[in-house]
């Protein structure tokens, strides 16, 4: 066991792999000032972390969906940590996207398990930490320190609902309520709680979406791909790769997520949305104007790019079926 040294902030971020996680870990390295423990889903990533001899980077093997992993991870902080966690960034998500008629039951349940659950099973892990750290500040030596702060990386879906994104929106919906209640819960032990909500960004998620979409609608049954129709997954598939070319540079979430790490009053905010000026605009008109006025133009754009059913009750098929046999 090798203590932190205490005169650096202690940061956990989950999700290191690759995308958000990845970048934002390099960014606090650079800066220095910071312990950061890099969770990992796989050995590979945890070691490279680590091969660099770094005491101020340690990377380690953490799945956000094992209770065995997160109380490893807890015991590891509170053994090497006695000055506790400054921050932690709950960054670990997944898309397992599709409309509803194609997603199984198994990719809701894994979505859920990393975006809403792992969300909490980590929090709950790192939390008895966040709070030695808050309490070291009413001593004479740490009345310097910054507010600790529980910080998460939900995303604009979690105030909106668009379609073809079902599981995922229900698991951003569900961690940003999570986050509502610990930002009260938690402040009596002065722990700052904060959410990021990004808009689409270049990251492999999102450019992963339209392999994703495709793999679920090859497995779906063939019921469910005749209502639908051939152009449906080619204009699903199109308006998603559309989106990826628009969408906005990482650096943009990783700036945002430093900075709310960094700044002394970085997490004082409940939300910070991250994206172009107009998203702000689009997601508060969402909440504020009648559903029927929303649905109208989100079925409008629903038509207009082709993911729309062919032939929703089959009436065309029956149709054809009844024709042949005639003939």
């Amino acid at each position: 066991m090798t203590l932190t040294n205490t005169s650096t902030l202690v940061v956990v971020v989950t999700g290191c792999d690759t995308g958000f996680g990845a970048e934002i870990v390099e960014d606090l390295y650079k800066r220095g000032g910071f312990t950061i423990y890099a969770t990992c889903l796989t050995e590979k990533s945890a070691e490279a972390y680590n091969e660099r001899g770094s005491s101020r980077i340690r990377g380690l093997r953490v799945d956000v969906t094992k209770q065995d992993d997160a109380d490893k991870l807890q015991a590891q902080l509170e053994a090497e940590c006695p000055q506790g966690v400054y921050c932690l960034l709950n960054n670990a998500g997944v898309y397992a996207g599709g409309f509803f008629d194609f997603a199984s039951m198994e990719s809701f349940e894994f979505i859920m398990a990393v975006n809403f659950t792992g969300l909490v099973r980590i929090s709950k892990a790192v939390l008895p930490s966040l709070r030695t750290f808050a309490k070291s500040r009413h001593t004479p030596q740490g009345k310097n320190l910054p507010r600790a702060r529980l910080l998460s990386i939900t995303s604009v879906a979690g105030r909106a609902s668009p379609p073809a994104h079902g599981g995922y929106n229900a698991s951003k919906h569900a961690a940003e309520s999570i986050m509502d209640t610990l930002r009260v819960e938690l402040s009596p032990w002065e722990i700052d709680v904060c959410m990021l909500e990004p808009f689409y960004a270049k990251t492999p998620l999102v450019a992963n979406a339209q392999t994703a979409i495709e793999r679920i609608w090859k497995t779906s049954d063939l019921q469910t791909q005749r209502m639908y129709g051939p152009n449906f997954i080619q204009g699903l598939k199109a308006n998603t790769e559309h989106l990826y070319e628009r969408a906005m540079p990482s650096k943009w979430v990783v700036d945002a997520a430093v900075n709310a790490i960094r700044k002394q009053g970085g997490a004082k905010k409940a939300r910070i949305l991250v994206g172009f000026w107009w998203v702000g605009t689009l997601v508060r008109l969402q909440e504020t104007l009648p559903s029927w006025i929303v649905d109208f133009f989100t079925k409008l754009i629903m038509r207009s790019v082709g993911a729309w059913p062919a032939d929703p009750f089959l009436i065309k098929a029956d149709e054809k079926r009844d024709y042949e046999r005639s003939n």
